[in-house]
């Protein structure tokens, strides 16, 4: 017989799963992928790009959006809300007597869709363009399989085609767009084709954490965009609190948790640069830590304890889902911290900082170790700023009396932590 958390039947501990709801009422509205009804303090981002996005209603193309602020600020949710309320109005003959035919393709380019034949392939394959009532729907007269062994020119004469037979509207939504490798390729591809149509077009909307990302396009793909941007600030506060105090009264039991507790994790979540999905993942921690000590409440104490756990569940998550060179890169300079005087050359500065070309020169080290064939120093520039933008480590330009570019490294967690998190994911 199995014993677990001292019950003696397997049976037994989904038996208590099912009742013991002491705490939570509807665990999905906590999830920070979940799209309420209500958005709140991001209304008018929300019309904002409504007012963009509404002229394919009259069968006329919408400027292509880019959308930019930092993680947990509510972009992608805001984006996902228009277009779910698009996709209610397109299927209600009154409010669409044009009988405009509308689509929008969601991706999320740092998952999988990071290349322009990958982002092809997803929006030839996406649901919408399975319709009978569709003409030369991309997966007519041929199979999946097929369609998979397809060079880029050939989708986009699949695309093209299916959008110009049906008039479509089509609203290709790229989530984390930066993450794209051949970005220029895709967007230059993109924004041409409605160059090639009689009928229908086709617009993006463009997501990104990094404010700079337009400006690293090449000439060719600005000139092709007329784009309107958006930057979606950082949440305080008081508008977290009132976030969480909505998610709260849909996803938590009625006097499970109180007011003190949602402005805690609300000032927590301020803290670090007021992000959204960071306090709703603090919420539902600090729910479950009380409903496992088998409370009916969540106190102080339980918070303080999420706030530990989701810190070194969001740091895992975010260093074992890096690209294996930037994972190779930060393990270089976690090594370099860690092991101090050392590596370093530069005298001048403290333990825990290292130049650039002194973590390249461990970065080498590493993937001889390792088999694998070091990037570029261009390339390996590009690792860092990645892995400034995600938080994982600053970056400071050298100043007068340092020969050359030197860019100055500090890791923003302790080197032993990052290197253990680095082992685990690549099975070092």
């Amino acid at each position: 017989m199995i014993t677990v958390a001292g019950l003696t039947d397997i049976d037994e501990v989904f038996g208590a799963e099912l009742k013991d709801r002491k705490i939570f009422k509807d665990l999905r509205v906590l999830s920070p992928h979940y799209v309420p009804d209500e958005l709140p303090h991001r209304e008018s981002e929300a019309v904002e790009i409504t007012k963009i996005i509404a002229p394919v209603l009259r069968g006329e193309k919408p400027d292509n959006i880019f959308i930019y602020g930092k993680t947990g600020t509510g972009k992608t949710s805001v984006v996902k809300y228009v277009i779910r309320k698009l996709g209610e109005i397109t299927n209600d003959p009154e409010k669409n007597p044009n009988k405009m035919k509308v689509m929008a393709v969601y991706m999320n380019c740092r998952l999988s869709y990071n290349s322009k034949y990958q982002v092809l392939l997803r929006i030839l394959n996406d649901e919408a363009l399975k319709d009978p009532e569709l003409r030369n729907r991309p997966l007519e007269g041929t199979s999946e399989k097929k369609l998979l062994g397809a060079s880029p020119t050939k989708l986009c004469e699949k695309l093209k085609a299916v959008i110009e037979g049906n008039g479509l509207e089509m609203l290709v939504v790229l989530d984390e767009i930066d993450t794209i490798k051949d970005v220029n390729d895709l967007m230059y591809i993109l924004t041409r084709m409605n160059d090639e149509l009689g009928k229908g077009h086709i617009s993006i909307i463009g997501i990104s954490n990094r404010a700079t990302f337009k400006e690293n396009l090449d000439s060719r793909s600005k000139s092709t965009l007329c784009e309107e941007e958006l930057v979606f600030k950082a949440y305080n506060a008081n508008q977290l609190r009132t976030i969480l105090m909505h998610r709260a009264k849909l996803g938590f039991q009625p006097g499970t948790i109180a007011n003190p507790e949602v402005s805690l994790i609300a000032a927590f979540a301020a803290k670090t640069n007021g992000d959204a999905r960071y306090a709703l993942q603090l919420l539902q921690k600090s729910g479950e830590i009380a409903q496992n000590a088998g409370r009916s409440r969540v106190t102080r104490e339980d918070v303080e304890k999420a706030r530990l756990k989701v810190e070194e569940d969001i740091m895992y998550e975010l260093i074992s889902t890096l690209p294996e060179n930037q994972q190779i890169v930060l393990y270089a300079v976690a090594e370099g911290v860690e092991k101090g005087g050392k590596y370093k050359k530069l005298a001048d500065t403290p333990n825990d900082v290292l130049s650039s070309g002194e973590i390249y020169e461990i970065y080498e080290s590493l993937c001889k170790k390792l088999n694998k064939k070091p990037r570029t120093m261009r390339w390996f520039r590009e690792y860092l700023n990645d892995l400034e933008m995600l938080g994982l480590i600053t970056l400071t330009v050298s100043g007068k009396g340092v020969r050359g570019n030197t860019s100055f490294i500090r890791l923003g967690s302790p080197p032993a932590e990052i290197k253990e998190i680095i082992r685990q994911s690549m099975s070092l």
